[in-house]
C-alpha cells in the first residue's frame, strides 16, 4: 500500500506538518509508476501494457535534454478518469492531496512521495531513502522535475527529502549534486506553521519548477 510505504517514512516533524487531520476525510493515494525510456519506441512498448494507460511527457531541454520520455503507468481499480487519460483519487481536504510512487527503470530507483497544498503553494515532496541513494538519479531526478510542473500535478515546487542517516558518501555526493541542479536547503515552515521547522531524519532541498 503506497499510502502506507509513504506515512512509515514520515519523520515526527513531518507527521505533525502534514498528517494532523484538520478534518474527517481519510487520504486516498494515487499509485504511478514512471518508466523513462532512451530510445524512441516507448510507444510500441507501452501499448503492450494492457492494464496501464500511458501518458507521455516529453523531454525538454530545460531539465537537461535527452531523447527519453516519461510514461506514466497507472494500474488504478477503480479511478476517477480525466480528460488526458490520467487517473486519481482526489481529497475533499487535508493538506496532503495525493501519494505518489514513480518507478525509474533507467536508474533502477523508486521513488515515493506525496504532493501537498495549502491555499498559497502546491508541492510535491520525493523521498530520497537508503534504497535510492547511491543509485544513479539522474534520469530519475529530471522526470520528477518534468512530473512536479506537468499538468497531472501543476506543482510549483518539488522538495526532494534526503535520509540524513544513510551512507554519509552518497549523502554529501547526493545533496552536491542537487546543489549543482539548483536545489535549495529548506525548511517546513510554511507547512508546519512554525519558522525553523527541520527534521532529525531528512534533509529538505527545494526547487521551483
Amino acid at each position: 500500500n503506497i499510502t502506507e510505504d509513504c506515512e512509515r517514512l514520515f519523520c515526527e516533524t513531518m507527521k505533525a506538518a502534514f498528517l494532523v487531520e484538520r478534518d474527517a476525510g481519510r487520504q486516498k493515494s494515487r499509485v504511478m509508476g514512471a518508466r523513462l525510456e532512451r530510445n524512441s519506441n516507448s510507444d510500441s512498448e507501452s501499448g503492450s501494457e494492457s492494464e496501464s494507460q500511458g501518458v507521455e511527457i516529453p523531454r525538454t531541454g530545460h531539465h537537461g535534454g535527452g531523447g527519453g520520455a516519461a510514461v506514466l503507468e497507472h494500474g488504478l481499480t477503480t479511478p476517477s478518469p480525466s480528460p488526458d487519460g490520467c487517473r486519481s483519487y482526489p481529497r475533499t481536504g487535508g493538506v496532503v492531496k495525493e501519494y505518489v510512487e514513480v518507478f525509474d527503470y533507467v536508474g533502477g530507483a523508486r521513488f515515493r512521495g506525496f504532493v501537498a497544498e495549502t491555499a498559497d503553494e502546491r508541492s510535491m515532496f520525493v523521498f530520497f531513502d537508503r534504497e535510492v541513494l547511491g543509485k544513479d538519479l539522474k534520469p530519475g531526478l529530471m522526470t520528477l522535475l518534468e512530473l512536479a510542473s506537468s499538468d497531472e500535478f501543476k506543482c510549483s515546487q518539488l522538495v526532494i527529502c534526503v535520509d540524513r542517516f544513510a551512507d554519509e558518501k552518497d549523502v554529501k555526493e547526493t545533496t552536491r549534486d542537487l546543489g549543482w541542479v539548483g536545489f535549495e536547503l529548506a525548511m517546513l515552515d510554511g507547512w508546519s506553521g512554525h519558522r525553523g521547522t527541520i527534521s532529525d531524519t531528512w534533509l529538505f532541498f527545494g526547487m521551483d519548477v
